[in-house]
């Protein structure tokens, strides 16, 4: 690992890190580099989208945000709260923001993202998920996203039935 880990990014291994601890997202994604060539076993897209479930998971159980408690009519900007407050903390670069379509569909765009890593949009998807598995009556939503110019990038959530 130290051949492939920059001196700069030894300082964040083994350290108990919280949700809101900042890590450099070049750290992060060379650590992300490792673990996938270790445990994504061919599917990345699908190994990421699992890590950011978990995430969403870890978060859940630690009673933070009530948004996670959201009924169907109230999913999409209940997603949009939590993402929003969470990625100000997170990152320091991109911004985003949540874009009602219909009452069962909503948009995350995310501006300023040329930072953004390719890594952390299937992540994201993968916790926005998450927090459409609990939904009342077995309901859930199907989240996609796509980088539609080199500083944005656009999540979709639609109900699926």
């Amino acid at each position: 690992m130290e051949r492939r880990l920059h001196p700069s990014d030894l300082p964040f291994l083994g350290k108990q890190l919280a949700a809101s601890s900042w890590v450099p997202i070049e750290t992060y994604v060379r650590v992300l580099d490792i673990l996938v060539e270790l445990e994504a076993g061919g599917d990345v897209e699908g190994y990421l989208r699992e890590r950011g479930r978990r995430a969403g998971a870890r978060l859940h159980k630690l009673g933070i945000y009530s948004q996670f408690n959201a009924s169907v009519e109230t999913y999409g900007e209940r997603v949009g709260n939590v993402t929003t407050s969470m990625t100000a903390v997170l990152y320091n670069f991109s911004r985003w923001s949540y874009v009602p379509i219909e009452p069962y569909e909503f948009q995350l765009v995310v501006e300023d993202a040329t930072h953004y890593p390719e890594y952390l949009r299937f992540v994201a998807e993968g916790f926005t998920e998450y927090l459409g598995e609990a939904l009342p009556g077995g309901a859930k939503m199907a989240i996609s996203s796509e980088r539609v110019t080199r500083d944005k990038i656009v999540f979709k959530g639609k109900l699926r039935r």
